[in-house]
């Protein structure tokens, strides 16, 4: 099949039309803010009850008496690897609450897509 030919005029509309879509992609911010303050939200929120949870766990452990209950240096062992779980726990929920929150970009090259999500867009399947 033989493809029309265009006019100038109608080739640089084209062609324009084009060249605006990947100027504005180009520009356009792959940020999504308001996802980035949900994730920072529920990474607070759930530092804060993982938090008070530690502390519930610690102070159960101790005792006022003496030679009963777990010792110092154990409980600041514990509290210390509490703390860098707990971190890296809420910081993992609100980084991927982030990153599912993000906008979907429309006209974006399959290579950023997989390279985003982690697949090729062919398998791109929905999960129920």
């Amino acid at each position: 099949m033989e493809q029309p030919v265009l006019s100038s005029s109608a080739a640089r509309a084209h062609t324009g039309l084009a060249e605006t879509s990947v100027r504005n992609e180009a520009y356009s911010s792959g940020v999504s803010w308001a996802a980035v303050m949900g994730g920072a939200f529920v990474a607070a929120a759930l530092s804060l009850i993982l938090l008070a949870l530690g502390v519930g766990l610690g102070l159960s452990s101790v005792s006022p008496w003496s030679n009963v209950g777990a010792s110092a240096s154990t409980i600041s062992t514990a509290a210390i690897m509490w703390l860098i779980l707990m971190q890296v726990i809420s910081s993992s929920m609100g980084g991927y609450l982030a990153g599912r929150l993000r906008t979907k970009w429309a006209s974006i090259h399959t290579d950023e897509v997989y390279f985003r999500r982690g697949r090729s867009p062919s398998s791109s399947r929905q999960l129920s």
